[in-house]
């Protein structure tokens, strides 16, 4: 491109001096006139090369720009269902009915079958639990059962201290048929303690035994505190 510019421009300063040797002979024209000539001619390629310039920069092809690509801030995040990450445990409870807290008045809670030998808690005298004695003061205590079984306590069965402090009392023995207890009906035991002669808190167990010596039934609770 620029030699073609060069090429152009010499042309124009051949063609004006075979002008200017065409005027030989002829009145030389002063050196103002040709400074004119000169100055004209040297504006006019100027302008030819400017519009040249300008056409060329009209034709080339504009350069890509950037464009800004506007993120939607507001987009709202895709969401997914929670999972659970793991199992919640499991509490062991019981397959069948849940049944009542047994009682603890007149005895132990909860009461043993043994195959037709059984018996319930009716009653029972004074003392009651916590009562206060002095040490070695006797004093008795009475409980009344009821056989709930399906057998007679006959000759064998027996009262009997099972556990915890004896205090000096002894197991009652069921001998006589006065004292045989048939299916429903109920007897009393009568049993003698004796405080123990060290301050504390003392309890006494007793329960029913049958003539395998096994244990059955309700059991009752002796409950002193010695000062």
């Amino acid at each position: 491109m620029q030699f073609i510019k060069l090429t152009w421009v010499v042309t124009v300063l051949l063609l004006a001096a075979a002008l200017t040797s065409c005027n030989i002979g002829s009145t030389p024209p002063s050196a103002q006139d040709a400074n004119a000539i000169y100055t004209s001619v040297a504006g006019t390629m100027i302008a030819q090369l400017y519009d040249q310039q300008t056409q060329t920069a009209q034709a080339a092809p504009p350069s890509p720009t950037a464009t800004l690509t506007v993120l939607d801030t507001n987009t709202p995040l895709p969401t997914y269902p929670a999972t659970p990450s793991e199992m919640p445990l499991s509490i062991n409870t019981p397959s069948g009915p849940i049944l009542p807290a047994p009682s603890t008045v007149g005895g132990t809670p909860g009461s043993t079958k043994v195959g037709c030998d059984d018996s319930a808690y009716v009653s029972e005298t004074e003392p009651s639990a916590w009562a206060q004695f002095k040490a070695g003061v006797n004093f008795s205590k009475s409980w009344t059962l009821q056989n709930t079984g399906t057998c007679p306590w006959i000759n064998s069965f027996r009262f009997v201290f099972v556990g915890g402090d004896r205090m000096g009392g002894r197991d009652i023995p069921i001998t006589r048929t006065v004292d045989f207890v048939i299916v429903g009906h109920t007897h009393t035991f009568t049993i003698n303690f004796q405080a123990p002669r060290i301050a504390g808190h003392y309890q006494g167990i007793w329960q029913m035994k049958n003539p395998d010596n096994i244990e059955f039934g309700r059991s009752v609770l002796v409950d002193i505190v010695v000062k």
